[in-house]
């Protein structure tokens, strides 16, 4: 299926993801579309489907994106969306591994990849499984990141009340201090009208955090990360699915946090504060509010998304794990490529000038 047709297949798409299995917010029509638009050009899109009629059942939003491997070319399958999704998985809207071994056989004789590699699939996801329950091709995993999560009551105090000591009072601490000497505010921005100016002020504030710790911040380091953000925060406000929240001193935006709440869960993307008011642990008070928010509109979990940043330890996590899959064509690019980056026994065998055998061996299996 082409880009162009998958643009007309939103209401299709919509209806199935409803059903699905394994549905999250970068499955959207939504997010993957604009992904497609901003960061496609240069890709070859594969999205692949099986269908009862027009009913769809399963599809794969993959994609072909070409690395240079020490000067040699590597056409590598991958999801779409990658490295800015953080879950990825099939759309299954039934429990079949048959339609998970009709798209990856698809893949291999209609597609030309020299390796396959799907990344963040959260172990607990029917896609992690029926990947692994495949004989052919074989894929070999990995735990790639940690994504901490915590579950929300149906009473604020009553998550307070479960955090650590310590934490609850740095949290009135701060906060009472703060309001002491100024007038504080928190908004969720949901006119879809104000969407663009309160993104450009998430933004500033993002990237004034980051220049503060003399680093680079997502919307600098990225070429148009911040076009294609501007194009999806207004398309999910337009869905309900825009939570942009704003912690305000003396009127003035401190703090925010960029996120999506979508299926009774709040997926926490991105934030960013005033570096000068940092000594308030500002962002730790607009994210205590944000909760609040959260579950006084009925939300069941916060999640926080792939990452062990020590700051999420604070809220009384969990954790889940992301896992990578891959695969690679016997052929000597994709193979030294897996050898360097998914060896971890790389150096070793780079030390004792091995690896020539290493790829011999592997061509000859």
């Amino acid at each position: 299926m082409t880009f162009e047709e998958f643009l007309q297949l939103r209401k299709t798409w919509d209806d199935a993801l409803c059903r699905s299995i394994d549905n999250n917010v970068f499955l959207t029509w939504e997010w993957l579309s604009s992904w497609w638009r901003i960061f496609g050009k240069e890709r070859d899109f594969h999205l692949i489907t099986v269908a009862d009629g027009e009913r769809l059942l399963a599809a794969a939003p993959l994609m072909i994106s070409e690395y240079n491997v020490s000067r040699l070319k590597l056409r590598k399958l991958e999801f779409i969306g990658s490295p800015d999704s953080d879950y990825h998985t099939f759309l299954l809207t039934e429990k079949k591994l048959e339609h998970v071994r009709m798209m990856i056989e698809y893949t291999g004789e209609r597609t030309n990849w020299d390796s396959v590699e799907f990344h963040e699939i959260p172990e607990d996801s029917n896609t992690a499984e029926f990947l692994t329950m495949l004989k052919k091709p074989l894929f070999k995993a990995r735990m790639q990141h940690v994504c901490p999560y915590s579950t929300l009551p149906n009473q604020f105090n009553d998550y307070l009340i479960k955090l650590d000591r310590k934490v609850r009072g740095e949290l009135h601490r701060c906060e009472k201090r703060l309001r002491e000497e100024n007038n504080i505010g928190f908004r969720i921005c949901n006119k879809i009208t104000d969407v663009r100016e309160a993104m450009r002020t998430f933004i500033d504030l993002h990237e004034k955090r980051w220049r503060s710790k003399k680093q680079s911040g997502s919307f600098s380091s990225k070429k148009n990360f911040a076009n294609f953000h501007l194009e999806v925060a207004q398309l999910f406000a337009e869905r309900g699915w825009l939570s942009l929240s704003f912690t305000t001193v003396n009127d003035m935006p401190v703090a925010c946090s960029y996120d999506f709440t979508y299926g009774q869960k709040l997926y926490g993307y991105l934030s960013g504060f005033d570096p000068s008011y940092a000594k308030y642990g500002i962002g730790d008070i607009n994210l205590m509010y944000l909760i609040e928010h959260c579950i006084k509109n009925n939300l069941r979990e916060i999640d926080f998304m792939r990452g062990d940043e020590p700051y999420k330890k604070k809220w009384n996590t969990k954790v889940r794990r992301n896992l990578e899959f891959w695969t690679a064509k016997r052929r000597f690019v994709p193979l030294f490529y897996n050898l360097i980056n998914k060896n971890d026994n790389f150096a070793f065998l780079v030390d004792h000038s091995s690896f020539i055998s290493y790829i011999k061996r592997s061509l000859l299996s």
